[in-house]
């Protein structure tokens, strides 16, 4: 049995809480919040004991697993105490907000006894998998171009219920930071990393709410000179499933969270696996989790290699890039991901 304790009881730690009941071999024992009330509650809520920081969490001799689901500013550092405590980790989107703390989260964990996995569940969303090997397999031929568009709704109430929400300094940036990097690390997982970038973004409906941006737009060039347009907004009214097409000579593939169309023939509708939490998180985060345990009992999974690790670095590298471009009005320029992971 694989203990897991969660660092921060948000809405996203139900999810979390959630797949682990499902699994037969992985089991919650502990959480931590700083505040009470929500962590107490949340403890009771999943039968496991509550701690008040995360130190005392991540020294529990019971917890195998450490999950970090806090605000992104800590990301880093928890996972950081985490593996050179000699745990395991599981940390949420995104592994940090620079470069040069998420290269600092990689350096830990080359040097930890433990494993390291981000959580980019919808690389498990059935139409991905089947696409992945699709893709592998080179069923389809060169891939001539990439567009994806993400479009949800995020008012004012969803900034103004935490004070880091919103904020450069704690969140990191706005729909690319929080909610587009899913898509991003998809483009990245299907198509490859880009090398080079350039973009741009603005705040519209909540300049008067927030620091950070609600909507974005950037082309990337991947090796060869692949094109990839990319839009993603929180103005829109509702959240509709993120949609990514890739064009090859004589097919356009399209996929969203659980549909897989090939020139506009539906190939597979799959379920969510999960229905706690929003229908826009993806429902795949039980199978990635489950892959996390089974990485760990060294059991033979066929998506192991489906999980994130160090190339996390691939989706945060493209958001930084286009915020520097935003800056700069200029191209910039990707490190292939082997060079940012060093």
């Amino acid at each position: 049995m694989i203990n897991f304790g969660i660092i921060g009881c948000g809405h996203i730690a139900a999810v979390h809480a959630a797949a682990l009941a499902a699994l037969a071999d992985a089991q919650l024992v502990a959480c931590c919040d700083i505040d009470p009330l929500k962590g107490e509650a949340y403890a009771k809520a999943n039968h496991c004991r509550y701690y008040s920081q995360a130190s005392e969490l991540i020294k529990d001799p019971e917890v195998r697993v450490v999950t970090i689901a806090t605000p992104h500013y800590l990301h880093a550092s928890m996972s950081i105490q985490a593996l050179q405590a000699g745990k395991d980790v599981l940390c949420e989107k995104p592994m940090a907000t620079t470069l040069a703390d998420a290269k600092a989260v990689v350096a830990a964990y080359r040097t930890s006894k433990g494993t390291y996995t981000v959580v980019y569940q919808n690389r498990f969303n059935p139409v991905n998998v089947q696409l992945k090997a699709a893709l592998q397999n080179k069923e389809f031929g060169p891939l001539l171009g990439v567009k994806a568009q993400m479009t949800w709704h995020r008012d004012a109430a969803y900034y103004t219920s935490t004070d880091w929400k919103g904020t450069w300094q704690y969140e990191g940036g706005g729909v690319l930071m929080n909610q587009a990097i899913h898509t991003l690390d998809e483009i990245y997982w299907l198509a490859g990393m880009p090398t080079r970038i350039k973009g741009k973004i603005m705040t519209s409906l909540l300049e008067s709410v927030i620091e950070v941006e609600d909507n974005a737009m950037a082309t990337a060039v991947l090796p060869g000179g692949t094109p990839i347009v990319f839009f993603a907004s929180n103005s829109f009214i509702k959240d509709p499933p993120p949609i990514v097409q890739l064009e090859f000579p004589d097919t356009t593939v399209q996929i969203d969270a659980n549909t897989l169309r090939i020139n506009d023939r539906v190939i597979q509708d799959a379920a969510p696996t999960l229905t706690i939490g929003k229908a826009a998180w993806g429902g795949s985060h039980q199978r990635m989790i489950e892959a996390v345990v089974n990485r760990i009992m060294h059991v033979d999974d066929p998506l192991l290699d489906h999980l994130a690790g160090a190339d996390g670095l691939a989706s945060l590298s493209m958001v930084l890039g286009i915020y520097e471009s935003d800056k700069s009005g200029k191209w910039v320029t990707l490190p292939a991901i082997s060079e940012v992971a060093k």
